[in-house]
């Protein structure tokens, strides 16, 4: 079974922020907004684990710079005196996700209606992009983050019967770990298989590629792809939530 600090290592390398500020075995990670992965403090190792209060003032500052609340995701890894001072400061706790994993075994081969693209190829990003429901400022910073991708990596598009694309996703090769972001299936065409064939296809591309395990990312109540996920064989592996630095109310 993949351990917590190999899955969590494997997202910082396969999913970056726009700039990053380093504090022991903390991470203060800042992407202009988007994604909390990418605009949150993460900690790598438990026993890190003092003057949490000091420490968070002094990142505050990185978040402020750009107008963004101060967050951050608490996994397995944080420490019981960093939790215990996010609860005493009344951080409120918001966006709970899962993280589940598997072993990669016998894979089906690419999709027929799969096509596989360069993650910065313009096309494949305007596609995904149409999917998600990017645009503006979260757009630009969503391709900022994709093109800063620097380990191996496939955008993967699968197409309806009439040619038109049905789903999306991004596959990131991290230490032999196939990490799977931003899974999208079009919303007229949810229910249909098209989500299967494309993870089957993601899994298939990363096993060629020397993958032997993946993980993704789920948001707590995406109840739907949650037993997707599971039905395919991913396993719950932990949860992980933000806390976020309360306002200060203004006199």
């Amino acid at each position: 079974m993949l351990s917590v600090s190999r899955i969590e290592a494997a997202t910082l390398a396969s999913w970056p922020a726009l700039e990053t500020v380093i504090d022991g075995q903390w991470r203060a990670r800042v992407a202009a907004g988007f994604s909390g992965r990418s605009n949150s403090i993460w900690c790598l190792d438990p026993a890190d684990d003092e003057d949490a209060g000091t420490r968070l003032a002094a990142l505050a500052p990185a978040y402020e710079a750009q107008g963004l609340p101060l967050l951050f995701r608490v996994t397995p890894l944080t420490g019981r005196n960093t939790f215990a001072t996010l609860e005493s400061q009344g951080w409120q706790g918001i966006k709970t996700s899962l993280v589940l994993s598997m072993d990669i075994g016998e894979v089906t081969g690419i999709d027929p209606a799969a096509t596989l693209c360069d993650t910065v190829d313009p096309g494949f990003l305007a596609t995904l992009a149409r999917l998600q429901g990017f645009e503006g400022n979260t757009l630009d910073t969503f391709t900022a983050i994709v093109t800063a991708i620097g380990v191996p990596a496939c955008g993967i598009v699968i197409a309806a019967e009439d040619g038109t694309p049905a789903a999306a996703l991004i596959c990131a090769q991290v230490d032999g770990i196939a990490m799977l972001y931003d899974v999208i299936t079009a919303d007229a065409l949810r229910g249909r298989g098209f989500g299967r064939r494309l993870i089957a296809t993601a899994l298939s591309w990363a096993a060629e590629n020397g993958a032997r395990h993946t993980a993704l990312q789920v948001q707590a109540d995406n109840t739907v792809a949650v037993g997707l996920y599971l039905a395919m064989g991913f396993a719950f592996r932990y949860p992980y939530h933000y806390r976020r630095k309360p306002e200060i109310p203004q006199q």
